[in-house]
């Protein structure tokens, strides 16, 4: 009546209220004596100040003034209390946000944001929440986390993926683009969703009552996945969860479809580095090959290196380093490589074809530098003519086991200057090898090139009775992943 009307009201005994009220006649009370004031701020009543006396008063005349400054000062402090109460969780939600935004400026895996984000809302907004993906016409989990549980969150990322046309409300949202409250969730739901074991352990760690806000995905305008959050707490998610739950479904958004994006770079460079380098390393009575190329990131990069059996016979073997790092770099070298090649196919021999490309880069791009070793190999007797632009020398594992550097004359890089690249013999002793590499095999800071080449010939030297596979791997497991590195070894 107070709240409704916004007039104090009192009465002297029990018998009173109840001969003015009757309704109010089964109501027991601890007071006979009763004053009721209304508490209005900014001409709102918020609810009532509730006074009373354990003894019956006649003729009962409270202190209206009185009563009045009182309720206006609780009116007032519990108005402030409020304010603050809401700044203070508007606060906290911008916060949580503007953390989602810093998560997705900041990392570089776009899944890894995703991941994060949810590790931000539990349990500040709920203490279960996950993020669902569309993949290949199911709701495949991306991220999960329990408060309470986290060996249970690890166990349900492995959980069946949800297909999208379930009679399920994480499909159904997906299917409508609309937000959803469950404001119970049944046993039964959990027993669709998830295997029996499961369903058991969910159960058991959610008790009587657990609520449900479903969020939509949505990434360019186009609903790509599902956010949840569950709660005991809230049958109704607050203002503020929910506010902040769509901000991170939109951040989420956002991050997934990065992560899309990155996924068809990585498809496209995968297609790009197949074009650029060698299919297959050929098969041959006389020759052995093994090869290894890693780039430090991005899939490609301006390492590279050539085995190709000619129409004469002969095999062109090379490596090469171009400048830079990326797709700069992996234009460079198939510049180089694809020249290369055609070169050798118009019986260029090994020399004069440095000096062709280094003219070539020259001309076309005079920013571009690469470091190559090119050479033209019988496969029957592993005889070879050889030319260095600029690169390390290769390395010759001898049939009694020692391991050398070739001494070979080095030109001036491809690109860097004019000059002739002289010429030298060089075989592939039989029983042996020759090792050709990059400098991301052998590179340390505050290291001589020197120093780090001797170390690649130990380690060389230290994995005899190996086949070239073998030897390619143990190279590679050596080398520090900061830079892109490039191994090819001709055996005989």
């Amino acid at each position: 009546l107070v709240v409704r009307t916004g007039q104090l009201v009192s009465f002297g005994s029990a018998a009173e209220r109840d001969a003015r009220w009757p309704s109010l006649a089964t109501v027991n009370t601890s007071s006979e004596a009763v004053a009721v004031v209304p508490l209005v701020a900014r001409n709102r009543c918020m609810g009532c100040l509730h006074i009373g006396w354990p003894d019956a008063i006649e003729d009962f005349q409270p202190d209206v003034g009185l009563l009045w400054a009182l309720a206006d000062l609780c009116a007032t402090a519990l108005d402030r209390a409020r304010l603050y109460e809401g700044e203070r969780s508007a606060r906290e939600t911008l916060e949580l946000l503007n953390q989602g935004t810093r998560l997705m400026i900041s990392a570089e895996d776009p899944e890894q944001i995703v991941r994060s984000l949810v590790q931000l809302a539990v349990p500040r907004l709920a203490p279960w929440c996950a993020v669902y993906v569309a993949e290949e016409g199911q709701l495949v989990r991306v991220a999960i986390e329990i408060f309470s549980d986290p060996a249970l969150a690890s166990e349900l990322r492995r959980a069946a993926p949800i297909p999208l046309d379930a009679d399920n409300p994480l499909a159904a949202v997906y299917r409508t683009g609309q937000s959803n409250v469950l404001h119970d969730i049944p046993a039964q739901l959990v027993g669709r969703t998830y295997g029996p074991d499961q369903a058991r352990k969910i159960l058991a760690l959610a008790g009587e009552h657990w609520a449900a806000l479903v969020l939509p995905v949505q990434a360019v305008g186009q609903v790509i996945g599902v956010m949840s959050l569950l709660s005991p707490d809230w049958r109704t998610p607050p203002t503020d969860v929910r506010y902040a739950a769509e901000g991170l479904a939109a951040r989420a958004g956002v991050a997934l479809r990065n992560a899309q994006r990155y996924r068809e770079q990585v498809d496209n460079v995968r297609v790009l580095t197949s074009a650029l380098l060698p299919e297959s390393v050929p098969t041959l009575p006389g020759l052995r090959f093994a090869a290894r190329y890693v780039p430090a990131s991005g899939g490609v990069c301006g390492d590279w290196y050539e085995a190709d059996l000619l129409d004469d016979g002969s095999v062109l073997v090379g490596i090469g380093d171009a400048s830079g790092h990326g797709l700069e770099a992996s234009a460079t070298m198939a510049r180089v490589r694809h020249a290369a090649r055609g070169l050798a196919v118009a019986g260029i021999t090994p020399g004069p074809m440095l000096d062709h490309l280094s003219r070539l880069i020259t001309a076309g791009h005079g920013d571009s530098i690469a470091t190559s070793i090119y050479g033209l190999v019988n496969p029957e007797t592993g005889d070879g003519l050889w030319a260095n632009a600029g690169h390390p020398p290769p390395i010759v594992v001898h049939p009694d086991g020692r391991v050398t550097c070739a001494t070979m004359p080095p030109g001036p890089p491809i690109g860097a200057a004019a000059g002739d690249h002289q010429e030298m013999p060089l075989q592939v002793p039989k029983g042996g090898r020759l090792v050709l590499y990059t400098d991301g095999l052998f590179e340390r800071r505050g290291e001589s090139p020197a120093e780090g080449i001797q170390r690649l010939v130990d380690r060389i030297a230290a994995t005899p009775d190996v086949t070239e596979e073998e030897l390619a791997d143990a190279i590679m497991a050596g080398r520090e992943d900061t830079d892109d590195a490039c191994v090819l070894i001709v055996g005989r």
